[in-house]
């Protein structure tokens, strides 16, 4: 059987009559290894299926494979010290409270021996309300405060753990040198001394407890920082490490109280109040109370980090109706189901109302439903656009990925090939939004390292030929005196495009390439399932037990797991055993191997 060669099975739909409806057909298919393709691999099969006409087929691998490019170019050491310099003045004015943090650079993170990235590092001493590590309580203690349920109420400052407090000061120094590359030269350049005619606006959205919104407030002082969350919990916590006082201003409501709102529900009450707070501490930063939808000032600069679900969604809708440019780093991709709780607004309001659709693109839907159309089972656009979102449903539910020890392996590609390809959704919709103008430049980027995060894919947009974040790449610091630029165009980042190669391997098999000629791959191990290391392993157990033929069967131990069951299964069936499995619960299951039996 060739690869994607379907196997229909008759199934008859309890919701239907099968006399108003034909029987539905559960198609299961199998990878280039004879591997059983899951649901979310047999979607991305009929998006990129080679079955379909080939011009089809051409058309998806062209227009749907997520091309990935590099992040800008980050600051040298003497911009960064010149950004320190200009911010450091008000801090000064602050320094009643905003305390700053003792880091040894000696203390290394216990990951990938690390020093904390710019700006948590020592050299720029930032001030400890806007720290991952350091205490960020009002008394400036280092032990973590907590509430009667075990909540943190130091906000930022209180995160411990070494190789979690380096992953997410990657996070934030990642999202910090977009936002950088995106400031117009004057901002950029904005010394202490000039005061600019108008406030240059950056909106935190989904921000929490001022993560980042706090400090890019420390940060750029000529910039208006403005923190957006839908929980007041939240921006209580941000207020309250910053200033010593909650969001409403007058400082009275202690940690027990906060604690027992939260019990109590009180959190999740409908906002329509949509409060504005400026901080007393630090004046150019401020909190808005509401959702993302209801705030609608003008600004220069969206950013989102890890807002979950569909909140990312609104952030780039809110910039693309605003005409601003966008650092957009997305998370829950499963939480776009249809079937999914919306938490952005669930876990604030209690409401579970979706706004966005899925796909966004019409290039994407398109594909998506080509394989309705190609059966002839249906021609109202409504019925193929409830298909291609079933679809979509697949790839979201796959694209939720956090198996942070997968990075970099060949294990897992087809699910973080379909988180790329939620993303690239993302940026086509931006495209699409834009026609007619065709004045916004979209790119799809990642974190460096990519051990940041799991989520570390990044979306970055902007209108203004000013703020293009690549302005100055591969230029001298002559040429930047002069505003001459070389290039301006985003490089290529080929290397998280292997995911996408390995999910085609995976799904139709291929060729490499050697010495500049072609050449038949043979695949040994389905290096998206599994790594050749395990591949080995079962392989030598069961070459042990061919050769020992006192046993007449093997049997595996149970508990282990779908995943190693079904590479037992996949390796037997290589090496021409008989293979089966016993029991009904998941602690319980195991897979029995057995020779076959010659025949006569």
């Amino acid at each position: 059987m060739t690869a994607g060669t379907p196997v229909a099975v008759d199934e008859t739909s309890p919701s239907r009559s099968p006399v108003d409806h034909p029987p539905k057909k559960r198609i299961i298919r199998k990878g280039a290894n004879g591997v059983l393709l899951k649901n979310f691999e047999t979607v991305l099969h009929d998006v990129f299926s080679s079955s379909l006409s080939t011009e089809i087929c051409q058309q998806a691998l062209h227009a749907l494979s997520p091309q990935y490019s590099k992040l800008p170019p980050f600051l040298d050491e003497a911009e960064e010290r010149k950004i320190v310099e200009n911010a450091r003045a008000g801090w000064a004015e602050a320094s009643n409270h905003l305390q700053n943090v003792q880091c040894d650079d000696d203390d290394k993170h216990g990951l990938c021996d690390t020093l904390p990235p710019w700006p948590f590092d020592k050299s720029t001493n930032l001030p400890s309300c806007g720290c991952v590590r350091g205490g960020g309580s009002v008394s400036g203690d280092r032990k973590p405060k907590k509430t009667k349920t075990g909540k943190d109420i130091g906000g930022v400052g209180d995160v411990f753990n070494h190789q979690r407090a380096w992953r997410k000061e990657m996070q934030l120094a990642n999202m910090i040198q977009c936002v950088l590359a995106l400031l117009p030269d004057h901002v950029r350049h904005h010394s202490a001394d000039s005061k600019p005619q108008k406030k240059y606006r950056i909106v935190d959205f989904a921000g929490g407890t001022g993560h980042l919104a706090v400090p890019l407030a420390l940060l750029l002082p000529q910039c208006e920082v403005v923190c957006v969350d839908l929980k007041k919990w939240s921006l209580d916590l941000l207020h309250r490490r910053v200033d010593g006082v909650v969001a409403n201003g007058d400082g009275n409501e202690d940690v027990e109280d906060l604690d027992k709102n939260t019990q109590n529900g009180q959190h999740k009450q409908p906002c329509n109040s949509n409060i504005f707070q400026v901080s007393q501490k630090v004046p150019n930063l401020s909190s808005y109370l509401g959702s993302i939808q209801s705030y609608t000032d003008d600004f220069d600069i969206g950013i989102s980090l890890h807002a979950c679900g569909e909140a990312s969604d609104c952030v780039l809708r809110k910039c693309l109706e605003k005409k601003a440019s966008w650092v957009v780093c997305s998370c829950c991709c499963g939480k776009l189901r249809r079937d999914a709780l919306n938490p952005y607004t669930f876990q604030s309001t209690g409401g579970n109302e979706k706004e966005v659709l899925y796909p966004q693109s019409k290039s994407l839907a398109s594909f998506m439903s080509t394989k309705v159309e190609n059966n002839g089972n249906c021609d109202d656009e409504s019925i193929r656009r409830v298909e291609s979102a079933k679809r979509f449903d697949e790839i979201a539910k796959a694209a939720d990925y956090s198996e942070l020890g997968d990075v970099r392996k060949p294990r897992n590609a087809c699910r973080r090939a379909a988180k790329s390809l939620v993303e690239w959704d993302r940026l086509l919709y931006c495209k699409e939004y834009d026609a007619a103008d065709n004045t916004v430049h979209v790119v799809l980027t990642r974190m460096v390292p990519w051990e940041s995060s799991t989520k570390n894919d990044i979306l970055m947009g902007w209108y203004d030929p000013s703020c293009n974040p690549y302005r100055y790449r591969g230029v001298s610091d002559v040429c930047k005196r002069n505003g001459d630029s070389v290039s301006n165009m985003p490089p290529d980042d080929p290397s998280p495009q292997v995911d996408f190669q390995i999910a085609l391997q995976h799904l139709f098999g291929g060729t490499s390439h050697e010495n500049g000629k072609d050449s038949v791959t043979v695949v040994t191990c389905d290096q998206n399932d599994w790594s050749a290391e395990e591949v080995t392993e079962i392989q030598m157990q069961l070459e042990t037990f061919m050769n020992n033929y006192a046993e007449k069967t093997l049997r595996f131990h149970p508990g282990m797991g779908s995943r190693k069951r079904k590479l037992i299964h996949f390796v037997a069936e290589k090496m021409g055993l008989r293979h089966w499995g016993e029991g009904k619960k998941d602690g319980e299951k195991i897979v029995v191997v057995a020779r076959r039996q010659r025949s006569k």
